[in-house]
């Protein structure tokens, strides 16, 4: 039997370890390319420059209305509920609002003051399919004065 067998065994699974080693290595040190197939999921993804308006003082009995612009930066459609008419007892569009992926839309909001006497702050709440935001709220405030009398 040769004695340089054994030898030569143990350097060959020691540098077999070796390569096994450096290779697990890289392999956690270097992130998958984009080419492997092993892509993320595509999700919509909401983009909101401003939540909030206010109209300043204005007349008992109009329908105040802003447009709030609502921008999709996702790789698929973002698609929004209101709620709000939800909890008040009117139907929500079962069909939302739906903002192509990287397009914006402006979203429409109006409150109607008749109701309202003084500092007025009406809150729309909305659901969305965006994973990092579900939910979101606008925020619409005024100062509501009387009408002048007759």
């Amino acid at each position: 039997m040769d004695r340089k067998r054994p030898v030569r065994t143990a350097v060959f699974v020691a540098a077999a370890c070796g390569l096994l080693f450096a290779w697990r290595l890289v392999s956690e040190a270097v992130p998958a390319s984009s080419d492997s197939g092993c892509q993320a999921p595509a999700a919509p993804v909401l983009v909101l420059p401003c939540r909030e308006h206010d109209f300043g003082t204005v007349t008992q009995g109009i329908v105040l209305r802003t447009a709030f612009r609502v921008e999709n930066a996702g790789d698929r459609r973002l698609i929004l509920v209101d709620k709000t008419a939800a909890c008040c007892g009117e139907e929500p569009d079962p069909r939302g609002f739906i903002v192509p992926p990287h397009e914006a839309k402006e979203l429409l909001v109006e409150v109607d003051t008749m109701q309202w006497w003084g500092r007025m702050e009406h809150v729309v709440e909305y659901t969305t399919n965006d994973p990092a935001t579900p939910r979101f709220a606008l925020k619409l405030t005024a100062r509501v004065t009387s009408p002048p009398s007759p």
